[in-house]
C-alpha cells in the first residue's frame, strides 16, 4: 500500500496535501503453508501479553510518547514510594526501641521493688535491735554459744 497522500505545490508555494485515489493490487495466489511454532501468531490474551512484554524488554514502552510525558508523575510517585518506605523503616525502629525501652523500665521497677523490701526488712532488724537496747538486751554479734 503506499501513501495515499500526494503533497501539492499551489501558486503560493505552499504544500497541500491530496488524497490519491487507491489503485486495487492484484494478489497472486500464494499456497498455504503452516507456520512453524516460533512464527505462529499468537490468538487471544496470550498474544497480547507477549507483545506486551516484548515491548517492556525491547524498550518500546519508554520511547512512546505517552509514557514520556507521564515521566514527572512516575518520579513524583517513586519519590512517594521512598519517603513511605522511609517512614515505614523510622517507625519500625521507634516501635523496637519503645519496645526495648518498656522492658528496661519493666526490669527495673521489679529491681526497685525487691531493693525496698530488702531495705524495709533491714529497717525492721535494726528497730527491733533498737528496742531490745532500750530494754537492756543486747544483741550478739557471733552465734549463740553454749556455757
Amino acid at each position: 500500500m503506499g501513501n495515499r497522500f500526494r503533497e501539492k505545490v499551489t501558486e503560493e508555494g505552499l504544500e497541500e496535501p491530496v488524497l490519491q485515489e487507491e489503485k486495487p493490487v492484484a494478489e497472486e495466489p500464494v499456497a498455504e503453508e503452516e507456520p512453524t511454532a516460533a512464527e505462529a501468531p499468537k490468538k487471544g490474551k496470550g498474544g497480547r501479553a507477549a507483545k506486551g512484554v516484548a515491548k517492556v524488554l525491547g524498550g518500546d514502552l519508554l520511547a512512546d510518547k505517552v509514557v514520556l510525558k507521564q515521566i514527572p508523575l512516575l518520579l513524583l510517585c517513586l519519590l512517594f514510594l521512598l519517603l513511605i518506605v522511609a517512614n515505614r523503616y523510622k517507625v519500625e525502629s521507634l516501635s523496637r526501641e519503645k519496645q526495648a525501652s518498656e522492658e528496661r523500665i519493666n526490669y527495673l521497677r521489679e529491681h526497685r521493688i525487691q531493693m525496698q523490701k530488702q531495705y524495709q526488712q533491714s529497717i525492721k532488724i535494726s528497730q527491733i535491735a533498737e528496742d531490745l537496747r532500750e530494754q537492756g538486751v543486747g544483741i550478739t554479734a557471733g552465734p549463740p554459744y553454749e556455757l
